[in-house]
């Protein structure tokens, strides 16, 4: 199945979360890149209008402790090389949110090992793994989204886990039992 249409599906249908399971591991690991990919563009591109503007723009990244008026005079600093530091600053960013929804994905399937269990869906750690993995398709468009419209929402990480447990949880629910 293509990547735009398992995104969509990931939208909308429990049901094709559940099916997603039977996906391959590197397949997954594709569709998570591509996820923060497509979720860094609109953060990003919020972060170089800002450093190339004087506009309040950059207030969206307070919230995360960075000054923005620091920001604007570092960047003012280094006009030579700022396409390489821009560059580095993208790189690290996709790095660092690869690997939070990875291992937040992993740990999310730990948690719904026992949820399963409970409800007589017999699954393995890969299959909750991959299903884990497009449960957080939702809360990370979502989050997304609001950022970029300058929302912040108090304690957004914890929150974004929660959604996406309930959307996995939801999910096995779909998943149909062993007889």
């Amino acid at each position: 199945m293509k990547l735009h249409i398992r995104f969509i599906k990931s939208l909308w249908s429990f049901k094709s979360i559940a099916n997603f399971r039977f996906l391959g591991v590197g397949s997954t690991i594709f569709y998570v890149l591509l996820l923060t990919l497509l979720c860094m563009i609109p953060v990003f591109s919020l972060f170089l209008v800002g450093l190339m503007s004087k506009n309040n723009s950059l207030n969206n990244f307070e919230s995360f402790g960075l000054n923005p008026d620091q920001m604007q005079n570092f960047a003012s600093t280094l006009d030579g090389i700022y396409p390489i530091i821009i560059a580095v600053i993208y790189i690290v960013m996709y790095v660092l949110f690869s690997g939070i929804l990875f291992s937040g994905a992993s740990i999310l399937a730990v948690l719904a090992i026992p949820v399963a269990k409970l409800l007589k869906r017999k699954q393995s750690y890969r299959h909750l793994w991959v299903l884990s993995c497009y449960s957080i398709t939702i809360p990370s468009v979502l989050l997304t989204f609001l950022f970029f419209i300058n929302i912040h929402i108090p304690y957004s990480f914890f929150w974004f886990w929660m959604l996406a447990f309930l959307i996995c949880v939801l999910s096995i629910t779909k998943i149909p039992r062993k007889k």
